[in-house]
């Protein structure tokens, strides 16, 4: 499998042999794009790749897709876990119909953020599936 979409972030076949793989996928309060990136020598410790969350700076996106995609998290956000994010209980009420509109604004805001980036987006990662022939992150027995 060569598809880099279809393998986890962090197993080596994951990464596109050029550009960037940026996931988008919504956690808690988090601006909803992730990646990898180098953290610059520092302190006695050499430069690092990390995988971690890249804010719209970074990424060089305009301004109204970053409002889009803070949104759409905040979205999740709110109606996942409620407005007091401890219980389900308060969370404003949903229809599947809504989680549908959730997921297709989602799937615009990845395709929105591929064309202005030129990156390589896997959205919701990894609820779209893996490969599991992968021996690095394929299904462990």
């Amino acid at each position: 499998m060569t598809d880099p979409r279809r393998h986890s972030a962090f197993c080596p076949r994951g990464r596109p042999p050029t550009g960037r793989r940026l996931e988008m996928f919504p956690d808690y309060g988090a601006f909803p794009v992730w990646g990898w990136f180098t953290l610059p020598a520092r302190g006695g410790h050499p430069a690092r790749d990390v995988h971690g969350g890249l804010g719209p700076r970074n990424l060089g996106i305009s301004d109204e897709l970053a409002v889009a995609l803070k949104e759409w998290a905040q979205w999740q956000n709110d109606h996942q876990r409620g407005p007091d994010l401890h219980s389900l209980e308060n969370a404003p009420p949903t229809t599947p119909e809504d989680w549908a509109d959730w997921d297709r604004r989602g799937r615009e805001l990845a395709s929105e953020l591929a064309r202005e980036t030129g990156d390589l987006v896997v959205y919701l990662w990894p609820a779209d599936g893996r490969d599991a022939s992968c021996p690095h992150c394929g299904e462990k027995k």
